[in-house]
């Protein structure tokens, strides 16, 4: 669960020496971009690992969503001979080929946030399971359309795996327990909050009888909504999905959204940057691992899988709670 606040992870345990380790490792992140909420709230938890655990942290990736952007960005970093790498890809199979080059050279890989299950990567640092986020994201949803209605998603990159899969999941959650919901279609926003606006606006007119958008990612989430608010649809057309609660404020506030998922991204930089170092050190991951600030983090060795935890629901009532 996400802890009140959610401020910074360092500033919440007791003061003490950095991990000692034979050398410092290097340990980088490729965020699908930089420069948006989302990531940066990633990178800050990063930073915080990094310093607990006496590692360098280099975070860097494109200023637009382009897998083909993070292979150049992923060959500088193998340029760099960094320890461990992780990715979080806009495109798996773009982006896999680049990871199995670093891999050759001898650099620890994995990835986070996003899979790439066809890569070689040593695990995959997951925020939530798929079922959990696209049960409850859905579930959100319907309780707004009192469980009736045509409904829609805009996404970001239609090759994202872990969006991907929250689709198929809310899809299907409709037909198994909401036969009074209709779907009529996904479009693609890319993470760019101004197009999620304008699409949401195409998807609104282009179905006179929607009534419930998910905004599958940090930025369509507020997109959406504010899309909603400009065409004075409020009450009339709901958006949930998955969005930061500082993008989603206003929009719970004027009830264009009563409510939507997400989990800590904080932590999920802190975990991100805490795997790096064991991969790095060539320690294996416990079915459950004692993670010096965050508490139990389940491994799942199948899937070769960490997982972060289930995610949040947030509303009126809990939001001004966190500040990421």
């Amino acid at each position: 669960m996400l802890a009140l606040g959610a401020a910074s992870i360092v500033g919440l345990m007791p003061p003490g020496p950095a991990a000692a380790q034979d050398k410092q490792f290097s340990i980088a992140f490729v965020p699908k971009l930089i420069n948006i909420g989302y990531f940066n709230a990633m990178q800050q938890g990063g930073e915080e690992a990094a310093k607990k655990f006496g590692a360098k942290f280099v975070y860097n990736g494109p200023t637009t969503a382009d897998a083909n952007l993070q292979v150049q960005v992923v060959k500088q970093l193998i340029a760099q001979h960094v320890d461990a790498l992780a990715v979080a890809p806009d495109d798996p199979a773009v982006v896999a080929p680049a990871l199995t080059q670093a891999q050759a050279q001898g650099i620890k890989i994995y990835t986070s946030d996003t899979d790439a299950p066809s890569s070689p990567r040593a695990v995959f640092v997951n925020q939530a399971l798929d079922t959990g986020i696209g049960n409850a994201t859905l579930d959100a949803l319907a309780d707004q359309m009192g469980k009736t209605g045509e409904w829609a998603i805009d996404s970001c990159g239609p090759a994202a795996q872990n969006l991907n899969g929250w689709i198929a999941i809310e899809k299907q959650r409709a037909l198994d327990k909401y036969p009074g919901m209709k779907f009529v279609g996904v479009v693609y926003s890319g993470e760019d909050q101004a197009k999620a606006v304008a699409d949401t606006r195409d998807l609104i007119t282009a179905h006179p009888n929607l009534k419930g958008v998910i905004g599958q990612c940090t930025t369509s989430g507020p997109g959406a909504a504010q899309a909603v608010t400009e065409l004075h649809k409020i009450g009339k057309v709901f958006v949930s999905g998955v969005a930061l609660p500082s993008g989603m404020k206003p929009y719970i506030a004027n009830g264009s959204c009563k409510s939507f998922v997400l989990w800590d991204p904080v932590k999920l930089g802190y975990l991100t940057v805490w795997a790096g170092v064991q991969l790095a050190a060539g320690k294996p991951f416990q079915a459950v691992n004692d993670v010096p600030g965050l508490g139990k983090i389940q491994y799942v060795a199948a899937k070769k899988m960490l997982l972060l935890g289930p995610p949040t629901t947030f509303t009126k009532a809990n939001i001004n709670q966190f500040s990421f």
